[in-house]
């Protein structure tokens, strides 16, 4: 028993006090550090690419840090179970500063591309576990309000992992700048080591899953690269066959003695998995803003490339906001904001899809805000109803599922945009007519895949019985 178990169900607990800063600093690390190292590399990359050469590779930099992202993640309820969860955390940190150094000391973009991966490896697991162990930290009552910090830090990382790459960049070189990624595992290194100090039991048996993960790689891998193909007939048969790929590594996933992935994954019946198709749907649909959106502000709109990277982290910005926002919410309330999420983020992708090529800017910031709305309302009640109704025994594969799965229908989403927009004319010449047409097609096209999230929400609070916190 712990101290969790004493709190009466008529005494909600609050989350800021002294019991829970340390624990929720150590999750915010976790998730936190993904993304300032995502956009200090994004920042840093033009001015390494200038200098060592390897411009055409430039696109891979996401691709492979996205896959080794997704099968990090895939495999942390594995290593929880053989080593611990802080034994896991310190792992991993040391893999991400590993790839740090790698790219800080490489002569050329091949080894750029490969500390890259490395880190993604690394920042797959902390990412997943630090999901895992919000669980196992907090009564749950708090986890939409940890959930709700957490957005809020992955807002706060759009301006500061540019602003620290910039200047590390600027005031010295791309190789500090990378140097600095490397460095910044080390306070959540401490953390891990002070909190996570519980015995843990063996409790993931047999081989190591060598064959799912390689199947779950090369599925990422496929629908990566489906648009750097440059034929729409290849780039879609790419997507299938790394579709076809997961699908049988989940198959022999749900065989198998130890699972990466909740077995429950992909039926259309049980709550948990209607809620992770909710989260497959949602960033699946919404890619096509992370792809072309500062793309389009800069070379049609004519935005200087600081403006067009503000413009387009506004969804991340009101995705944080509006988490704080509901984070309070009580839960009578969650079932209209997990129903009115993917709502809202289909109004906003329909309304870029009609009026990025030649609306005011104030309307396509407006349609911005209401994607990021669209996440930050429902995000952490979604996660929170996962976690409550995790099949017995299956509670860490079902929440290293959630960033896993919903990087996976990123990866999709990013690959259809791509093919869409490639196909539009978005590669060459920006007319008024190739921006028109391929905006709607992209992001429209965005908006129809997120009303299938819709029907899966209304599927999902269906299916689900009222959150009972179990440890009361």
């Amino acid at each position: 028993m712990t101290a969790l178990d004493t709190i009466p169900a008529d005494n909600p607990p609050r989350l800021l006090q002294r019991a829970n800063i340390a624990p929720l600093a150590l999750v915010n690390l976790g998730v936190g550090l993904h993304a300032v190292i995502w956009y200090l590399a994004s920042t840093a990359m033009p001015t390494a690419i200038k200098e060592v050469g390897g411009a055409e590779y430039l696109s891979w930099v996401g691709s492979l840090f996205l896959m080794t992202t997704i099968v990090g993640g895939s495999v942390t309820a594995m290593l929880k179970g053989h080593f611990g969860a802080r034994n896991a955390m310190l792992g991993a940190g040391t893999v991400v500063m590993i790839g740090g150094l790698v790219s800080a000391a490489a002569p050329g973009v091949e080894l750029i591309l490969a500390g890259r991966a490395i880190q993604g490896l690394g920042e797959g697991v902390l990412i997943a576990l630090s999901y895992v162990i919000t669980r196992e930290l907090f009564d749950n009552r708090l986890v939409p309000r940890v959930f709700g910090t957490l957005a809020a830090t992955w807002g706060g990382a759009v301006f500061l992992g540019p602003l620290i790459g910039g200047v590390l960049t600027e005031a010295f070189s791309w190789r500090v700048a990378f140097l600095g990624a490397a460095l910044l595992p080390l306070p959540m290194q401490a953390l891990a080591f002070m909190i996570l100090r519980d015995p843990h039991a063996r409790i993931f048996v047999g081989k190591p899953p060598l064959l799912r993960v390689t199947l779950l790689a090369a599925g990422v891998i496929g629908i990566a690269v489906a648009d750097r193909l440059g034929n729409a007939l290849l780039g879609g048969a790419a997507i299938a066959a790394g579709i076809a790929a997961v699908a049988l590594a989940l198959k022999i996933d749900r065989r198998a003695a130890s699972h990466l992935i909740t077995t429950v994954f992909p039926s259309l019946r049980h709550r948990v998995s209607l809620g992770l198709w909710v989260l497959i749907l949602m960033p699946m649909g919404e890619a096509g803003v992370v792809v072309y959106a500062p793309y389009l502000l800069q070379l049609d709109r004519g935005l200087a490339p600081t403006w067009a990277g503000y413009i387009g982290a506004i969804h991340a910005l009101t995705w944080s906001l509006s988490a704080l926002c509901v984070a309070s919410l009580p839960p009578r309330w969650h079932g209209l904001a997990i129903i009115s999420g993917p709502v809202t983020l289909a109004v906003g992708m329909a309304l870029l899809g009609i009026g990025l090529a030649g609306s005011p800017l104030t309307l396509v910031a407006a349609a911005l805000a209401l994607v990021g709305i669209g996440f930050g309302i429902s995000h952490s009640f979604i996660n929170q109803r996962i976690m409550a109704a995790a099949p017995e025994g299956q509670e860490d594969a079902t929440a290293t599922a959630i960033p896993t799965l919903e990087c996976l229908g990123g990866a999709i989403g990013a690959a259809a945009s791509g093919l869409v927009g490639n196909a539009a004319g978005f590669g060459g010449s920006l007319t008024p007519e190739v921006v028109q047409m391929g905006s709607i097609g992209v992001f429209g096209g965005g908006a129809l895949i997120v009303l299938i999230g819709v029907v899966a929400a209304g599927l999902f609070l269906r299916s689900a019985s009222p959150v009972v916190d179990r440890k009361n």
